[in-house]
């Protein structure tokens, strides 16, 4: 196969032009795992067709040193990934977003690090060339994907402690953590990574509450046994399997079928800040816009209602439909002029504390939840 050293030292210098990457420990680590040797060997970014290494090795190194996440699993493994589709169940994470998670991490050699989603062994390798093997569990859901993580970390000369088991519930056994770090997205912050964290020890994680934006978030724990921080930006994984979001589905509810004035891109074309005042007001529910040529469907529910508003170029109202219990589109519009209202703050004013009673969104400071 081609040069990778000179693939990895071209995606490294990408990765820092973009602002992604600054830390010197964490360029040494990406120099020392090879990407590849976590790469699937069909490559497949989702989009486009896939590539197999055995007879294209040149493009797909190309394409594992991109910086594109690559699908490993499709249906949890119930269809095959070499030729089928579905739904995205695991993949080897995009370069920028892993080391933007782990500049936020800030790990030191030595602490202890508890990693929640062991996918292909990736970033729990890096992640045992921060802080040494020794210091390094990964807990995987997945039995068949903790299998594969196993044999790819095989290759390198690190070796975190891989079990399975569900991450929700963190992994006791070698607790306390000075950090936790996750590699799926959550829409709610188990607590039990809270408890088994040290005060003044770091959580990050992709935070996906459903509505809108998916972000990083970087939590402290606090002595009184909270977690508290802010989100820094955009960051889209797949889910927790024990948190998924529900589909879409409005079947057997009564639809209201009324107009509005409020173009519904936007609502669903908000930016992060409105997205999280908008999931605030409306926990447990989640947005989704489609495309369909000029015109645009914004669906919005959650377990006990729904709701879907319309625009189509040339009309000066809109069709609403909303059934179930509430009318989630009334009250999606009503928090977003809220958060005009309290001056349109963005993502990074906005902030997060865990509880053992759940998760508070505040707005500039953690005793004010929205």
């Amino acid at each position: 196969m081609g040069d990778v050293a000179q693939r990895t030292e071209a995606l490294i210098e990408r990765l820092a032009a973009a602002g992604w990457l600054t830390q010197a420990s964490i360029k040494e680590a990406l120099r020392d795992v090879p990407r590849h040797v976590f790469a699937p060997p069909v490559a497949w970014t989702g989009e486009g067709g896939r590539v197999r290494k055995r007879s294209a090795p040149e493009a797909w190194l190309d394409l594992v040193y991109g910086d594109d996440a690559l699908i490993t699993q499709l249906d949890d493994g119930a269809t095959d990934l070499a030729a089928g589709a579905g739904h995205f169940t695991s993949s080897l994470s995009a370069s920028s977003t892993v080391v933007s998670l782990l500049e936020l991490l800030d790990a030191e050699p030595g602490h202890r690090v508890l990693d929640v989603g062991t996918g292909t062994g990736w970033t729990a390798a890096l992640l045992s060339r921060l802080v040494g093997s020794e210091n390094v569990v990964s807990v995987e859901v997945d039995p068949a994907i903790s299998e594969r993580a196993a044999a790819n970390l095989k290759q390198t000369d690190v070796s975190p402690r891989l079990v399975v088991g569900d991450g929700a519930r963190g992994w006791t056994r070698e607790a306390p953590y000075d950090r936790v770090h996750a590699t799926c997205a959550v829409a709610r912050v188990p607590y039990a990574w809270v408890e088994q964290t040290r005060p003044g020890g770091v959580i990050v994680t992709p935070y996906a509450p459903g509505f809108g934006s998916s972000h990083e978030l970087r939590l402290v724990v606090m002595p009184d046994g909270t977690a508290v921080g802010g989100f820094a930006g955009y960051a889209s994984y797949m889910m927790m399997r024990k948190q998924r979001h529900p589909e879409w589905d409005p079947s057997g509810r009564p639809a209201e079928r009324t107009t509005t004035d409020v173009d519904p891109r936007t609502i669903g074309y908000a930016p992060a800040g409105a997205d999280l005042a908008m999931g605030a007001a409306l926990p447990g529910v989640c947005a989704r816009g489609i495309r369909d040529g000029d015109a645009y469907t914004l669906r919005i529910w959650g377990p006990d209602a729904w709701a879907s508003a319309r625009y189509e170029p040339g009309r000066v109202s809109f069709e609403v439909e909303q059934g179930g219990t509430r009318p989630l589109w009334d009250l999606a519009v009503s928090a977003y002029f809220g958060w005009i209202t309290d001056r349109s703050p963005g993502r990074d004013r906005f902030g997060l504390t865990v509880t053992p009673t759940g998760d508070h969104v505040w707005l500039d400071r953690p005793g004010d939840t929205l």
